[in-house]
């Protein structure tokens, strides 16, 4: 072909890629890219129509976090239950997006497919993770909808995801349930992995090599089983609910060790932490250097009781 036929047929390929890929404002001028922001639109529109977008309500029974590893499509950390509370909600409100390579098509456009991960596949990620698998801790429930949980009436029924296998593959399907019944089973579920956790960080305790297994996500577990009922009291490796919200004693600001409530003075270095007590108990002398950090209200407590001493001491002298 002559040189100067070339040039035509570069603006040619380049007009028919304007009649494929038609450019508007912002958009960007790569064709893949093009491609792939078409695709993208299409779908969501698609997702829209079918109401496929709808939010997911998740709720999470137990004492403890709950992470799925998933990349960037699991990137939220759902709170853990508080004792004072019958559960935690987390809505899934967005679909996000993944994507899938392929390859170079016919047109030599490099094909990157947008890929939707909708509400309710995401939750269903959750219930097959700590619902539906076979050890799994139970203690989650996800329902399609936003609807507040406490205003679900007793015989209500729900549409539950659920990821399940459909000729060899794994998809997720709708499954309509009465919320309370299943309620009641995903708490039974839980509570029969709080025992069988319980029991097993008892075992551990026992055992001075594997007593650091035990850590706070089983003191928060057999709280929540003393909650319930299922224990009648702590174990001894947990502290009581009453304990965790007093407040501990500062350190020795000499030798920095830690007293027990209510101290006088330190067993360590004997420094002494309250001077009027200290006197009181006959510990130190009157005007010892101690007295120093004594308050005017307190000094006159001092005086007062000196007085009464030194009365005492006058009358047993006389007899």
């Amino acid at each position: 072909m002559p040189l100067e036929q070339l040039t035509p047929l570069q603006e040619q390929q380049r007009a028919n890629a304007e009649v494929l890929f038609p450019r508007a404002k912002g958009v960007s001028k790569d064709p893949g890219t093009r491609y792939t922001m078409q695709q993208r639109a299409t779908l969501e529109k698609q997702i829209k129509q079918t109401g496929a977008d709808r939010p997911v309500t998740l709720l999470n029974l137990n004492p403890t976090t709950l992470q799925i590893n998933g990349g960037m499509l699991f990137t939220e950390v759902i709170p853990a239950c508080p004792l004072d509370k019958p559960y935690v909600i987390y809505v899934f409100r967005e679909t996000r997006w993944t994507h899938k390579d392929s390859g170079v098509g016919l047109d030599n456009v490099h094909r990157i497919d947008p890929f939707p991960v909708i509400p309710k596949v995401l939750a269903a990620e959750y219930m097959r993770e700590y619902q539906q698998e076979k050890d799994g801790f139970g203690g989650v429930i996800c329902y399609v909808g936003d609807r507040d949980p406490a205003t679900i009436k007793k015989g209500e029924k729900v549409m539950v995801p659920v990821v399940t296998y459909v000729g060899g593959e794994l998809v997720m399907v709708e499954e309509e349930r009465d919320f309370h019944e299943l309620l009641a089973k995903v708490v039974t579920k839980r509570n029969q992995s709080l025992l069988r956790d319980i029991q097993q960080a008892n075992g551990w305790y026992e055992n001075d090599e594997q007593r650091k297994n035990v850590n706070d996500s089983h003191r928060d577990k057999a709280r929540m089983a003393k909650r319930e009922g299922l224990i009648p009291q702590l174990p001894r490796w947990v502290l009581d609910d009453s304990m965790l919200t007093e407040k501990q004693p500062d350190g020795c600001p000499i030798c920095r060790v830690v007293p027990l409530a209510g101290a006088i003075m330190c067993v360590n270095c004997s420094h002494v932490f309250d001077v009027l007590a200290a006197y009181r108990w006959g510990k130190i002398a009157y005007g010892s250097v101690e007295f120093d950090r004594l308050s005017a209200a307190e000094w006159k407590l001092a005086n007062e009781l000196k007085t009464e001493r030194d009365k005492a001491r006058g009358n047993r002298v006389a007899q």
